[in-house]
């Protein structure tokens, strides 16, 4: 008996080990009603920046997990701030892609979060979403807070 659970304990760890990464793919585009605004908190901090996240998806097209991008000379991409932000906005999102089977895809996203002069006062946040091979990029753009926000 003992030697049966040494065996089955020696499965379970070499599963977790060599469990594989998702496979890169490649987004067509989002589905219009995913949203993104710019953190209220980071605005209301005049915070801008470039945040980098990987999203994890199923072929169709239905993120399941956001996590940042890390490397050893750079724990955190980016402001925690507004990688906070992302991470909390994205698990919402569908995205569009041409990936077939069953096996989970990752997409690198990288956002650019700025502020700028208002240039009227209508003018309002925009988005923008571009696409690349395996790379999302979203630029969100907002007037820099009043005193009054």
């Amino acid at each position: 008996m003992r030697g049966l659970s040494l065996v089955l304990l020696c499965i379970v760890f070499s599963a977790i080990a060599f469990a594989e990464e998702p496979r890169w793919c490649s987004v067509s585009s989002r589905d219009p009603s995913n949203t993104i605004t710019y953190a209220p908190i980071a605005a209301a901090a005049q915070i801008q920046g470039e945040v980098r996240a990987r999203i994890i998806y199923r072929p169709n097209g239905r993120v399941e997990k956001v996590e940042p991008v890390s490397s050893k000379v750079e724990p955190v991409s980016g402001t925690k701030i507004l990688l906070a932000w992302l991470t909390d906005e994205l698990p919402n999102w569908t995205v569009r892609t041409n990936a077939s089977g069953d096996e989970p895809c990752q997409t690198l996203v990288i956002a650019t979060f700025t502020l700028q002069e208002p240039r009227s006062r209508k003018w309002k946040s925009k988005v923008k979403f571009t696409t690349e091979p395996n790379t999302i990029h979203i630029y969100i753009s907002r007037h820099w807070p009043e005193l009054n926000e």
